[in-house]
């Protein structure tokens, strides 16, 4: 599945859609959710403080996920060819929905990531309640920002034959 939104100049809008997504996730642990925004992995900017060096906006592409409502980080190889199941550069959508599935125990990203954005998913689910009561009496408008949202089904059963 696929979806757009648009959630204007507040920004509280964003991150409640993360809350959404993390507990879909959570609900229906087949699931696998990738969620960007106009900045990309928006996500990490929220943790940048707790990154790994090597992480950074060239390589960040299809790492960063949503699994059983945890945040998981598909990593980089320390050295090429170490993990062989780890891509030496980002992985294709296709790659990283078999990384998640074949190696849920080593993507779980470090606590003091996941830690960061549960906090500011936590402090948005109040200001959210506040910032609609608002614009529903007219006392804000919003602009047009988009979050895209990626979720990905991953089956492990055999496709159905439709013939």
């Amino acid at each position: 599945m696929f979806g757009v939104t648009k959630f204007g100049d507040n920004i509280e809008d964003e991150w409640f859609i993360v809350y959404i997504v993390k507990q879909i996730t959570k609900e229906f642990p087949e699931l696998v959710a990738r969620i960007e925004d106009n900045d990309g992995e928006f996500l990490l900017i929220e943790a940048a403080d707790f990154l790994p060096k090597w992480l950074d906006p060239d390589n960040s592409a299809n790492r960063v996920f949503f699994q059983r409502g945890e945040l998981c980080l598909i990593p980089a190889p320390r050295k090429p060819g170490t993990m062989s199941w780890l891509p030496t550069t980002p992985p294709t959508v296709p790659q990283a929905l078999n990384i998640i599935s074949t190696h849920p125990e080593e993507i779980l990203a470090s606590e003091s990531i996941r830690a960061a954005v549960n906090r500011r998913i936590r402090g948005s689910l109040s200001l959210n309640v506040c910032m609609h009561s608002w614009y529903n009496k007219g006392l804000c408008q919003t602009g047009g920002v988009d979050t895209r949202c990626l979720l990905h089904l991953i089956l492990n059963i055999e496709p159905m034959n439709w013939a």
